[in-house]
């Protein structure tokens, strides 16, 4: 038994093409491997390994373990295959992917050919010469294995590994471990146009659109007590859409569109964690601060003055502002963002309707005297409050403006191209921007966080919105899908897996999201840095 803990072998299967088709290898020589009988635990979940494509084997008495591409992220480790010549690099970055096994077409069992390959490997960047390594790398089912000895295993990847009679083989990575929950069935309905996953997840539940057109709620601790919540009207005479789940802080919305672009009616559905729900009628946003709710009807037609209202607690929404301005919000029924109460004073962004049309500014509107007051210079698009200054972009520029004196000053210059920022979030004075021109994210440094990706979306998340939450679209040369950022500008979160902004949910310093790649509710705590 010593002998085994010793010699006791990890190998990693590494499908690495984005394709998703494995690499081939050269082989020197053909040896035969056999499928363990043993348990097997990574990560804290069991492996069925006798349906598996890629199990566990066994090579001179060494046990070999097996990683897709998921499984290699899975462990904290990423690859990168570049053919026969320049061969295969593997790195720990600490990295986080929930587990997707790829199920066999037949079961595993007995003994089976495999090869020992001659291309070029790298570990950290240090060269491995398999003709002299003990344990030398397989490949099995034309994918390469990587053996775990002391060096590899816990030197080179930091991986706590062991093996007894009853257990099996156990493993642990030291990178951040997702607990995974499937939802019942697995019945969720996509988004209008698939743009995003219908699943909106908080610390305590998970709703979501099953294919039937029900909205589902079900608690985490029990995804499989299940309870219909709302019936969208599907099948009516008037078509639905779009339709779209959210939660902003606690609460979960759901958002949809009935009727025509100018006659239809706008719902926004409001769920307690009871289960009941409260409809609102012609509005497509909401905010909340304590018990001062502002609501916005901004989605479909043309613009018209006086969409903004407000109530406290779940009173009736009466006008708020001057009625004669239009006050401008996202489309689609997302999070309202630019939207913040300070005091009796409501900052939102605006524009009158008969003068200066449709040149929006940063506006503040006295929640009581209905008072309106632009504060901005210049023409704002977006704008983000951080701290005691509301920033905003406006031609390649960032500017703020302080709550304290009202006087406005240029943070600094993000790009030459004066119609290419938009999109941007400050997180503890630390500036993110997205290029307009080709949807790279960038820090204050106007370094790419991300090479080769495109970002899909940025918000702050958190109980303080202490965290920024960045979505990247699904492109050949995007190592990250969603990317976590702390006030310190350390990232805590980093994946392979798809998921959208508005399927992700921060509790303290729990993320909570629905992972599409896997198909499953993800929690994660962000503890530690992983860059």
């Amino acid at each position: 038994m010593r002998r085994t803990l010793q010699a006791l072998s990890l190998a990693f299967l590494l499908v690495l093409l984005v394709s998703g088709a494995a690499y081939g290898a050269v082989a020197e020589k053909s040896v035969t491997v056999t499928i363990p009988a043993y348990g097997i635990t990574v990560n804290g979940v069991k492996i069925d390994n006798s349906h598996i494509q890629y199990p566990f084997i066994v090579y001179n008495d060494i046990t070999y373990f097996p990683m897709t591409y998921n499984d290699c992220r899975f462990l904290g480790l990423e690859t990168e295959w570049q053919g026969n010549t320049t061969g295969l690099a593997v790195e720990k970055t600490g990295i986080t992917a929930a587990y997707k096994p790829q199920k066999a077409s037949a079961k595993n069992g007995g003994r089976y050919p495999a090869s020992v390959p001659d291309f070029p490997v790298k570990v950290n960047g240090k060269t491995v010469d398999n003709s002299k390594e003990q344990y030398p790398l397989l490949s099995f089912r034309n994918v390469a294995y990587f053996p775990m000895t002391w060096e590899f295993g816990v030197k080179e990847f930091g991986w706590d590994y062991s093996f007894d009679s009853q257990n099996g083989l156990t493993i642990r990575s030291a990178n951040l471990v997702l607990e995974q929950k499937p939802i019942a069935n697995g019945n969720i309905k996509k988004a209008y146009d698939d743009i995003a996953d219908n699943v909106a997840v908080t610390d305590q539940y998970a709703y979501y659109e099953d294919n039937k057109g029900r909205i589902i709620q079900a608690p985490l601790a029990n995804l499989s007590k299940t309870k219909t919540v709302y019936q969208l009207p599907y099948g009516k005479e008037q078509p639905v859409y779009p339709v779209k789940l959210y939660a902003d802080k606690d609460v979960v919305y759901l958002f949809y569109h009935q009727g025509g672009a100018t006659m239809g009616t706008g719902f926004l559905i409001r769920f307690n964690d009871d289960g009941s729900t409260e409809k609102l009628l012609n509005y497509n946003r909401v905010k909340t601060f304590g018990n001062k709710i502002f609501f916005l009807n901004t989605h479909y037609g043309p613009p018209y003055p006086g969409n903004l209202f407000f109530a406290y607690d779940n009173g009736e929404p009466k006008p708020l502002g001057d009625p004669d301005y239009h006050y401008v919000g996202d489309s689609g029924g997302s999070e309202t963002d630019d939207l913040y109460l300070v005091g009796d004073d409501l900052y939102i962004l605006a524009y009158p309707m008969k003068q200066d049309y449709g040149r929006t500014g940063i506006y503040k509107v006295n929640i009581h005297t209905n008072e309106v007051t632009r504060i901005s210079q210049r023409e704002a698009l977006s704008f983000q409050k951080e701290s005691d200054f509301l920033y905003y972009p406006n031609e390649g520029s960032l500017y703020r403006i302080s709550l304290t004196d009202g006087t406005e000053e240029l943070v600094q210059q993000l790009s030459q191209n004066p119609s290419s920022v938009r999109n941007f979030a400050v997180l503890n004075g630390k500036v993110y921007w997205q290029d307009d021109a080709n949807n790279i994210l960038y820090n204050a440094a106007s370094e790419n966080v991300n090479p080769g990706a495109e970002l899909d979306d940025l918000k702050l998340a958190g109980d303080d919105d202490e965290y920024l939450v960045c979505t990247f679209k699904e492109t050949a040369l995007s190592k990250y899908r969603i990317m976590i950022f702390d006030k310190s500008g350390k990232v805590v979160f980093k994946t392979s897996d798809k998921a959208y902004g508005s399927n992700i949910f921060i509790k303290a310093n729990t993320v909570y999201f629905y992972n599409s790649t896997a198909g499953t509710i993800c929690i994660g705590t962000l503890n530690e840095t992983v860059t």
